[in-house]
């Protein structure tokens, strides 16, 4: 197993990005045939209630920003697992999987700037903006999608 520390945690509602304040928090790869992650969250009770609020969903898109802030951040689907009040806050667990959406998504952007008849240079600056501003990726200053 490897564990990462979360640097920033999203939960998406509605195409909006909704900003979780952490204590602190890890995910860990379990590496199992299942390609599960755990995620463990400590919170302070204002955050316990905004994750509460999406305790009957039984399954959130997450994006989890890995060991920096700056980091783009991965996306999970995550179904909450439990939670467990701690001296000074509470524990929140879910059960994740990662998504692979970066591959497919790049695959994409380079199919259709080739069929609009884009090449050479010109196919490479385009295709490396449309990667750097990629949709489903959260807008570090406003928190939705870009």
């Amino acid at each position: 197993m490897k564990t990462f520390k979360v640097a920033a945690f999203f939960i998406e509602k509605n195409g909006e990005l909704i900003p979780i304040t952490l204590q602190d928090g890890l995910v860990i790869n379990r590496e199992d045939e299942q390609r599960s992650w755990l995620i463990e969250l400590f919170l302070n009770e204002e955050d316990v209630q905004a994750v509460r609020a999406f305790e009957q969903d039984k399954q959130l898109t997450v994006r989890i920003a890995i060991s920096h802030r700056g980091n783009d951040p991965a996306m999970f689907n995550a179904a909450i697992r439990s939670f467990q009040p701690l001296e000074l806050g509470t524990s929140v667990l879910f059960d994740a999987q990662l998504r692979q959406i970066r591959n497919e998504y790049a695959k994409q952007v380079l199919h259709s700037l080739i069929e609009q008849g884009l090449e050479g240079e010109k196919l490479i600056e385009v295709f490396s903006e449309a990667i750097r501003k990629r949709p489903n990726t959260p807008d570090k200053e406003k928190n939705v999608f870009r």
